[in-house]
């Protein structure tokens, strides 16, 4: 059962792993290399943003929602979360560095919003008691982010918050589609099947 939980626990000790680095031997330069919207130059800040994170209380926050949401996806399946998780960075990185302030967005926040809007949104599209009972449970114990949504502090990047969580919802609407498709017929001849620094 534990192995089930692999990936998300490699992706949070990848994020730890990189802080400490980045303060130990790069001084901290290493989150110049977020999100900076429109710069073509930083293009490359949307794989590296969510490993990136301004001090240890941005990081410690993060923590805990990270490894709860994203072993919420490792429990349905590694393929769904490795999926979402891949999805979610650049899909929310990209609106973010489309539509985003001018400033250098940094942080797994935006991740963490893209697995709660994927969890949260699973009964909508696949409509089982199951999925339900999920979906539920997580708007009721993160429900509170929502306020992250809200431009009400400067140094939080909303805007990635809100990029993550329409990833996130997106992704879910699709992987729902992919599962309803049914497989291809087989074919007889062959015997097989078709195949400022913002946080």
């Amino acid at each position: 059962m534990l192995k089930r939980f692999t990936p998300i626990i490699t992706l949070t000790a990848a994020c730890w792993l990189v802080f400490v680095l980045n303060n130990l031997i790069w001084q901290g330069h290493l989150a110049q290399h977020g999100i900076i919207p429109r710069h073509l130059g930083s293009l490359t800040g949307i794989l590296w943003s969510p490993f990136l994170h301004a001090s240890y209380q941005h990081l410690a926050a993060n923590t805990v929602p990270l490894l709860i949401l994203g072993g919420i996806i490792c429990v349905r399946g590694k393929g769904e979360f490795v999926a979402v998780t891949v999805g979610g960075i650049l899909l929310g990185g990209i609106l973010t560095w489309l539509f985003a302030r001018s400033a250098c967005h940094i942080g797994a926040s935006g991740l963490i919003f893209c697995y709660f809007g994927y969890v949260a949104s699973l009964a909508c599209f696949n409509r089982t008691f199951g999925t339900l009972c999920l979906s539920v449970a997580c708007i009721v114990a993160y429900g509170g982010m929502i306020k992250g949504l809200l431009p009400t502090l400067t140094g939080i990047s909303w805007e990635g918050h809100l990029a993550g969580l329409v990833a996130g919802v997106a992704l879910g609407s699709l992987m729902s589609k992919l599962r309803k498709t049914p497989n291809a017929p087989a074919n007889p001849s062959a015997g097989g099947v078709l195949g400022d620094r913002l946080t």
